[in-house]
């Protein structure tokens, strides 16, 4: 196999994962995944109008809106332009959030409790566009979802899935 088809089939084993999964687990997916060459998945989920907001939420910022509050638009991002892709979903969020695309599972998640990325990550980076209130207000959930009770999982996804994926590359 070369590694197009690994890759595929390391994709189709994530995402046959993800098609039954919960939204408490894609949730504590989109946590502790990791955000490195793992855009598929992310994107999937993002994609998905069953994610609750939360994770949506909670992806926006781990994607690092903090950061890009310095381009008020695409043109701005000059010798950056390799983060035009992130920029552009960044955005999609912001409206998919605004206009109610995402479900409301009860998932409860503050951006600014929160261990990963958060609005105060950069705040020594000029705003040229700020992010929109809407996604600086914690969503009204009452289920949390225990991001650090991760027995069974690495990254976000359980043991299962990861040793079949690992096995693609042996």
């Amino acid at each position: 196999m070369d590694d197009t088809e690994i890759e595929q089939k390391a994709w189709d084993i994530v995402r046959a994962w993800l098609e039954r999964a919960t939204p408490e687990q894609w949730h504590r997916f989109a946590a502790r995944s990791n955000y490195d060459g793992n855009g598929r998945a992310l994107r999937w989920l993002l994609d998905n109008r069953n994610v609750d907001r939360a994770t949506a939420l909670l992806i926006y910022w781990n994607l690092g809106a903090a950061w890009f509050v310095q381009y008020a638009n695409e043109s701005d991002l000059g010798d950056a332009s390799y983060q035009l892709d992130t920029f552009r979903l960044l955005r999609d969020i912001e409206r998919r959030y605004a206009d109610g695309y995402y479900a409301h599972h009860g998932i409860w998640f503050d951006p600014h409790d929160f261990d990963g990325a958060g609005p105060d990550d950069y705040p020594d980076v000029p705003v040229a566009r700020p992010v929109p209130a809407l996604m600086l207000q914690p969503t009204d959930g009452r289920e949390y979802v225990d991001l650090d009770e991760a027995d069974g999982y690495d990254e976000g996804l359980p043991f299962d899935v990861v040793e079949r994926r690992h096995a693609l590359y042996d």
